[in-house]
């Protein structure tokens, strides 16, 4: 059960059934109430047949006696648990995190529960199918390849899955997000300004490939030495941000962070060089979450609404019987929200 967590009571009596043996049984109750086993059963499935008093008198005894539904067997009977399972990466993001927490506000919404797991994905489906969550949520980036083991464990589920960031695959949702096209309207953003020298500081992925497009659809010139890659091994990233902003004559004017954790490290390193945003750099970080805004100097943001990722996530796992079990296929748009970290460059308002 290792990276299972659970934040809701009926789940939590879930496990807590199956970790403590000497639990509360029908038996126990019908023997306090003078009754039948069938009649506790009866009552405390709100089921017609037992008057009324006797019901009281039942849910009263089971109350004071912390009686637990053996949940686990009602889901070995009818495979349902009302619960969703979360199969989510270990990662040190604000961005996932608040995810989560809004996956799990839209399921209660809506009397769910939500289990999270943080273990590899072929882990978590095998857990997920031995504990009977009727659907899963599975954040992956488009690069993901599904394992043959991972496909054996999504074979005998009896579900709905969905992809959520990207990834696809036969007989399972999917929610992808257009990031291409949020990393354009950042460029874009900067060009409006006046930005002519644009850095951008990330992973290869999608994101650069977007960076890039940008720059031929605006006819900038581009120069290798203003993209830092955080996922080169050999990287000494203080270094060359040092060399890009300190040690260089011909200094970007505007920089684009992939994401908040790489915002985080850059913050740290301008305070150290003195360099101050946006009156000496402009800064456009792609993942719009709470704590962007949260800076004193809140930061310009690109990225896709996490409410809205949350909300389409949960509502494609509930619909009604009415859409004959079609396979959702959803793109979520990233948006440009402009707060105080940039600016006009510098070289465009000193020329006018």
């Amino acid at each position: 059960m290792s990276g299972i967590f659970c934040w809701k009571e009926n789940c939590r009596g879930i496990f807590w059934e199956m970790k403590n043996p000497m639990k509360v049984t029908i038996k126990d109750i019908a023997k306090m109430a003078g009754v039948s086993h069938p009649t506790v059963s009866k009552a405390l499935n709100d089921v017609p047949g037992v008057a009324e008093e006797t019901r009281n008198k039942i849910l009263s005894i089971a109350k004071q006696m912390n009686y637990m539904p053996n949940m686990a067997a009602k889901r070995l009977s009818d495979k349902k648990s009302n619960c969703i399972g979360l199969i989510w990466p270990v990662a040190e993001s604000l961005f996932f995190y608040n995810l989560c927490m809004l996956i799990h506000a839209e399921a209660g919404k809506r009397g769910i529960n939500v289990i999270t797991s943080l273990v590899a994905p072929v882990e978590a489906m095998r857990t997920f199918n031995q504990h009977f969550v009727d659907h899963i949520i599975f954040w992956c980036y488009p690069r993901w390849v599904p394992s043959i083991e991972f496909l054996k464990e999504k074979e005998q589920f009896h579900g709905e899955l969905l992809l959520v960031g990207g990834g696809k695959m036969d007989g399972a949702h999917c929610i992808s997000i257009d990031r291409i096209t949020g990393i354009y309207k950042a460029v874009d953003h900067f060009v409006r300004l006046g930005h002519r020298r644009i850095s951008f500081i990330g992973e290869s992925s999608d994101k650069l490939t977007g960076f890039t497009q940008a720059f031929v659809e605006h006819g900038l010139e581009y120069h290798p030495d203003y993209v830092v890659r955080t996922d080169d091994r050999n990287l000494d990233f203080d270094q060359k941000i040092r060399d890009l902003l300190v040690n260089n004559n011909n200094k970007p004017t505007g920089i684009l962070v992939d994401s908040q954790a790489v915002l985080f490290r850059l913050v740290r390193l301008l305070r150290i060089l003195k360099v101050s945003v946006p009156d000496d750099i402009s800064v456009i970080v792609y993942d719009d979450i709470p704590e962007m805004e949260r800076f004193e100097i809140p930061f310009t943001t690109v990225g896709p609404s996490i409410e809205k990722l949350a909300k389409t996530s949960i509502e494609s796992l509930t619909r009604g019987p009415e859409t004959n079990g079609s396979w959702i296929n959803v793109e979520i748009k990233s948006e440009l929200t402009i707060r105080h970290s940039t600016k006009p460059a510098i070289d465009s308002t000193t020329s006018k």
